[in-house]
């Protein structure tokens, strides 16, 4: 089984990529987007892998199953897949060129901003975190709207507008109130539903930077033979136990390492690892590149 990775997102504000019939230049979107060179390698995509904002997929068509946090959603046109900060999630893809959809990767403090500017929009996307799920589906009007919102961001984008942020930032914030307003659709697949894996899920998040944070201790914290539960813990999110926590743990120190605030032998140790050492080798396994590396190239951005 491949790696899982971490693909870091390097703009201030957000990244948008329009993998349409309608707005298919690779070429164009590549001069306006730092990191598009490292989406737009298809195998990482379409493995396991997080990033340090959020992330909203747009489906426009093709034959698609997301899997999101243990999990699986199949994909129908007027999807939109609202991924979080650090979620472990992939595409599944039978036909890549039949597949079109739009992606916008968000800064945390973007989102923020959006949230702050409007209350009802907070109001939708505290409801969604509550809800247990990642999916929700567009009538024909509002995916209509979001779609035209998101087409014209990408050809401003492309005719050189990257630098007249706020009105690219506007229209963003237009689509998402359109999609925020429509949370009280969430949908999800019962079948693939296991309220024993939320909770796993939502106790190694609370505990992800706890170096006491182990396999034994979360099986029996759950009173579950350790081995039954590695083996239930891989079935159901297609990595180890250990993995899934390291990929978490490593993200966190990514976002650390961009913020350049404290020295990253500490943020080595703020993120559950027991020493730099074992850090910095599975940074450099899952990454390869070392953690100093990775901030000197922020520092350059």
């Amino acid at each position: 089984m491949k790696q899982s990775i971490h693909i870091p997102v390097v703009h201030q504000t957000f990244e948008i990529y329009d993998f349409s019939h309608k707005n298919h230049s690779y070429d164009l979107l590549k001069k306006y987007n730092n990191s598009v060179e490292r989406l737009y390698q298809l195998d990482p995509l379409f493995r396991l892998h997080t990033h340090d904002v959020m992330e909203i997929l747009v489906f426009l068509g093709g034959d698609c199953d997301f899997f999101c946090e243990g999990k699986t959603y199949t994909l129908r046109r007027g999807d939109v897949m609202l991924v979080p900060p650090y979620a472990v999630h992939q595409a599944i893809v039978k036909n890549i060129d039949s597949y079109q959809r739009i992606i916008i990767n968000i800064s945390n403090r973007l989102m923020a901003d959006f949230a702050s500017s409007s209350p009802s929009m907070n109001e939708h996307m505290v409801y969604q975190k509550t809800q247990g799920s990642y999916l929700l589906h567009l009538n024909k009007a509002n995916f209509q709207n979001i779609t035209s919102l998101l087409h014209e961001i990408s050809t401003r984008k492309q005719n050189g507008e990257e630098n007249i942020s706020f009105t690219l930032q506007y229209l963003l914030f237009q689509a998402l109130q359109v999609i925020y307003t429509s949370v009280g659709r969430l949908q999800g697949n019962k079948e693939e539903h296991d309220e024993r894996l939320v909770s796993i899920l939502e106790y190694i998040e609370a505990h992800v930077t706890e170096p006491d944070l182990s396999l034994d201790k979360v099986s029996s914290h759950f009173h579950l033979n350790k081995y039954y539960f590695s083996h239930y813990f891989k079935k159901q999110m297609n990595l180890p136990f250990y993995r899934y926590v390291s990929l978490k743990r490593l993200s966190f120190a990514v976002t650390m390492i961009k913020q350049n605030q404290i020295p990253i032998e500490q943020i080595s140790l703020k993120c559950g690892f027991p020493d730099y050492s074992s850090f910095y080798r599975l940074f450099k396994k899952e990454y390869n590149l070392s953690p100093k590396k990775l901030q000197k190239e922020y520092k350059n951005q």
